[in-house]
């Protein structure tokens, strides 16, 4: 495993680590109605997704060789099937959109193989937005554009 997906494993399980403890710490009743001690608002979702998106962006940047790529953009594409759970998911689903910066840095053949997995992950009619738009930058890539 390389240096680039070495840091993004670790942030993941630290952000696993803080939403386990939080929801451990959960009184019956918090969060409803706005109440107590809702874990949708913790400041741990948007530390996670900010710290994915500078690790993605000091790769695409050029700070780790490009090489890197193929094996980042293929974690942040499987991690929330992988690791994700109910309070993580949709977190590390929007956290694919780090991905789009490192998707032209694939070889052809690997963004193919990719969009195909892709594809077979999150069904057209499923996708949100932001995974339209890396299957989209996906499907290009694998076309050599």
């Amino acid at each position: 495993m390389n240096e680039s997906v070495v840091l993004m494993q670790a942030c993941m399980e630290r952000y696993q680590n803080s939403m386990d403890r939080l929801a451990a710490n959960l009184r019956p009743g918090d969060g409803i109605l706005g109440f107590g001690n809702d874990p949708k608002r913790s400041p741990y979702h948007m530390d996670f997704y900010n710290e994915l998106g500078e690790l993605a962006g000091r790769l695409a940047g050029g700070e780790w060789p490009a090489d890197q790529a193929e094996e980042a953009v293929e974690f942040l594409l499987t991690m929330a099937e992988k690791f994700g759970k109910r309070l993580t998911a949709p977190m590390m689903e929007a956290a694919q959109g780090h991905a789009l910066p490192l998707v032209p840095l694939l070889p052809c053949d690997r963004a193919e193989q990719l969009a195909r997995s892709y594809d077979r992950s999150y069904p057209r009619r499923m996708r949100t937005p932001v995974q339209e738009k890396v299957f989209r930058a996906l499907e290009k890539q694998a076309r050599g554009r």
